[in-house]
């Protein structure tokens, strides 16, 4: 089954996600089972977890029972839609804004020339120069990946947006209710990780838009200088108070006319050094002793810099631009803690105890009442876990209660740990994960009581841990209520969705979050 993926998809695949959030975890993993087994055909022997056809099957199935008929639109269709709508303005604000810059610059009274030095530098040079400023940040940052040299999405989205919410947070913020501000917080976290995931994926789009305009732009004003060239009369020099010479013009000249002037005559590519010398303007002199022949002998020069230094230049940069556009798509990683858990969910068989379902706890003498993974031909796979557990819960955390607990989720502990018992233990935990060697699909599990507020302590502690661990290793915490007696019960949904709110905004895309007991 061939897959290609878009931009709709990856969003659409985004709102899904988040619709389950508050889905139970038993619910999910009995819909995500079926459409795994409805289309077991295509997926063959392959049992790789982060199988994007896998992905792929789910989301079409998704999409078929949630937007059946083309008048329901898909988020991501909408954004498809609006996407083609702005590349259409794009190309015509550019033709627009081509044209006005064009005709404005060319109002001609017939007693000054058009200096061409005006034109080149106005209409060609800045293009140049943005073209190298790109061209030269994106070579550092090949060059020199560890001076992590910010690209240009970082510089014009990425921090406009972050100091622009930064801004905002400090004005309006302040005089805010406590659950605003932890709401606005909440979507910046959000947004935060998503530019994390698909920050660079996502520039590409908004480059195709910049080169559209960019192409519109030059197409506008190619039809402006053609349209003022044949319908009056302009005259072409060039003055300088700096005194270049007539040959030093010519030879920059010659250079560049160098990309077409092997297939273009010399007499129309562009002007020769007799033309040149007498097209130089003379502020005392005037013009009525320069001849008519040599003052427009430059409009086939600048009209070729707008056609290849412009117009062409851009055409290679959109078509560079759609090239990456294919490329990042086409090396997607869906490797996110959504991701990773829906494979789980499509991945793991489905047996039932004949227990009765309440209460839902951690008990001592087994787990019943729950829906767990058993081996169905070959075991399911299970993501080994380093387990970190508070000290003040350690004692009712044995082994054989939380690996039942953790089976059901994909998980297997691989190494448990004491934590939260003084800042000196914690630091010297956090070395010694530093220092470990970490396996592919290793990841940290923290068991925490939902019913108990989120520290900053706590939320400090995370960030330290992310600077320590390999790229894109997922801590998972798995919540818990208030225990009873030797018990623990599922977290309550309001505490959830607080923690949540916290957790997000710190803006970790591999930072999962969920009730330990559904």
């Amino acid at each position: 089954m061939k897959t290609t993926w878009q931009y709709k998809h990856i969003i659409d695949l985004e709102y899904f996600c988040h619709q389950d959030v508050d889905v139970d975890n038993d619910t999910l993993h009995q819909r995500d089972r079926k459409i795994f087994l409805e289309n077991k055909d295509q997926f063959g022997s392959e049992q790789s977890p982060a199988n994007r056809r896998w992905i792929w099957a789910w989301l079409t199935k998704r999409m078929q029972q949630d937007f059946p008929t083309p008048e329901q639109k898909s988020p991501g269709t909408i954004f498809r839609d609006g996407y083609f709508m702005a590349k259409s303005l794009a190309v015509i604000i550019g033709i627009v804004v081509g044209l006005t810059g064009g005709f404005s610059f060319f109002t001609y009274t017939g007693t000054t020339p058009v200096n061409v030095f005006h034109f080149l530098l106005l209409f060609v040079v800045s293009q140049l120069a943005l073209v190298s400023l790109l061209l030269t940040a994106l070579l550092i940052r090949s060059l020199l990946p560890g001076l992590q040299a910010p690209s240009f999405y970082a510089l014009l989205l990425r921090r406009m947006i972050s100091r622009s919410m930064a801004f905002f947070h400090k004005q309006w913020l302040r005089t805010a209710a406590a659950d605003k501000r932890v709401s606005v917080n909440h979507a910046l976290g959000i947004f935060k990780a998503r530019s994390t995931i698909y920050g660079s994926l996502f520039y590409w789009p908004v480059f195709v838009l910049c080169q559209l305009f960019a192409i519109g732009f030059n197409i506008g004003l190619l039809a402006a200088t053609l349209i003022k060239i044949s319908t009056s009369d302009i005259a072409f020099g060039w003055q300088s108070t700096m005194q270049f010479s007539a040959e030093a013009i010519h030879r920059f000249v010659m250079l560049a006319a160098m990309p077409w002037s092997w297939f273009v005559s010399q007499a129309n590519s562009f002007p020769t050094l007799a033309e040149i010398e007498g097209s130089r303007i003379i502020l005392k002199e005037g013009i009525y002793h320069l001849t008519t022949s040599d003052l427009i002998a430059w409009w086939p020069f600048l009209v070729f810099c707008l056609l290849f230094y412009g117009l062409l230049v851009r055409l290679i940069l959109f078509l560079v631009g759609k090239i990456m556009e294919r490329r990042s798509l086409h090396n997607l990683k869906l490797d996110t803690p959504a991701c990773l858990a829906l494979i789980r969910r499509m991945q793991t068989p489905l047996v039932t105890t004949q227990a009765a379902p309440e209460p839902k706890k951690i008990e001592p003498t087994g787990n019943p009442g729950f829906m767990h993974q058993a081996p169905e031909g070959t075991a399911p796979h299970l993501l080994k876990q380093v387990v970190l557990i508070p000290d003040d819960i350690y004692p009712l955390c044995p082994t054989e209660k939380m690996e039942p607990l953790l089976q059901q989720k994909g998980f297997t502990i691989k190494e448990r740990h004491r934590f939260m018992v003084s800042y000196d233990t914690d630091q010297q935990l956090k070395h010694r994960l530093a220092e470990r060697t970490w396996q592919p699909g290793e990841g940290i599990f923290i068991l925490m009581e939902g019913w108990m507020v989120p520290l900053v302590d706590f939320l400090s502690y995370l960030k330290e841990l992310r600077t320590i661990l390999p790229d894109n290793t997922i801590i998972h915490l798995g919540l818990v209520g208030r225990p009873d007696a030797t018990v623990f019960t599922p977290a309550a949904p309001t505490d959830l969705t607080l923690w949540r709110q916290k957790i997000e905004a710190l803006g970790d895309p591999y930072l999962s979050i969920f009730s330990l007991i559904s």
